[in-house]
């Protein structure tokens, strides 16, 4: 029973889903740390430990929570670190100046204004440094 728990969490397409999301975000947070020559070792392995932790974790609670018949709600916390995921993706992407949509682009910088004033870490009159428009 528990073997098939393990089964169903590694072949569900969210699991694949997230695997594929973190690898892809690790690869490009790294090009962004070279591109932006902001790369060192320590930066590398706990971006690396994080990234791990996002996959082994659900990797090993997935099938207790299947087992208690909660199946959904770990199909819905994956689903969740695959968004978060995909948000990380998106800024390295754009920080990168890989193609992107310039009014998704404004869409995207002005949430990530609107969040960092409600953690009380901007001010709307101090300067934003968007390390998106520096020339790669």
């Amino acid at each position: 029973m528990y073997i098939n728990s393990i089964d169903k969490g590694f072949g569900s397409t969210m699991f694949q889903l997230l695997i594929g999301t973190v690898v892809l975000d690790f690869l490009l947070g790294t090009a962004r740390g070279i591109t932006l020559k902001k790369i060192n070792s320590t930066i590398s392995i706990d971006g690396l430990a994080k990234h791990a932790m996002i996959v082994i974790v659900p990797m090993f609670l997935y099938p207790y929570i299947d087992l208690m018949g909660y199946g959904y709600f770990g199909d819905a916390i994956i689903g969740f670190l695959v968004l978060s995921q995909g948000q990380s993706l998106l800024e390295n992407w754009i920080a990168l100046g890989l193609p992107f949509k310039p009014e998704w682009r404004q869409f995207f910088d002005e949430k990530k204004i609107e969040q960092k004033e409600r953690r009380g870490t901007i001010h709307t009159d101090d300067p934003v440094s968007d390390e998106n428009e520096k020339k790669l």
